[in-house]
């Protein structure tokens, strides 16, 4: 079979949601150690987390590519999707109004994502030799 022809592994959905998690959490705890204790306002904070999950769809996508058996472009792709459904689901437990849940976040964040972690994989791929379109 060649890596054209590859199946859709569902595995990988689930990986790559659990790779993006923990890359953010490996990336948020370098980048704290960096600001903690010094003075920062409320937008460069909102700033940060928002590059900080950008950065961790991009790298994430990155490094599934390379550890994926095969080429493997959608699973990632729709596993950083599905991770910012479940960030976003998390705002139903909240009490406050700014951190609610909306289809147009899920779309906009979801999308975003996903194209990040697309790119991030089709470098990956390449980097390990597989060939990309």
């Amino acid at each position: 079979m060649s890596t054209k022809e590859q199946e859709f592994s569902k595995k990988w959905v689930f990986l790559s949601m659990s790779i993006f998690i923990v890359i953010e959490l490996v990336i948020g705890v370098f980048v704290g150690d960096l600001v903690v204790g010094k003075y920062k306002s409320i937008h460069l904070t909102f700033f940060l987390q928002g590059l900080l999950n950008l950065l961790s769809y991009f790298l994430g996508g990155i490094l599934i590519g390379i550890i994926s058996p095969g080429l493997r472009l959608l699973e990632p792709a729709l596993g950083a999707f599905l991770s910012v459904a479940l960030m976003l689901s998390m705002t139903l437990f909240t009490p406050f109004s700014f951190f609610n849940f909306s289809v147009t976040k899920l779309i906009i964040g979801g999308c975003i994502a996903f194209f990040l972690a697309l790119s991030g994989a089709k470098i990956g791929e390449r980097i390990v030799g597989n060939k990309v379109d």
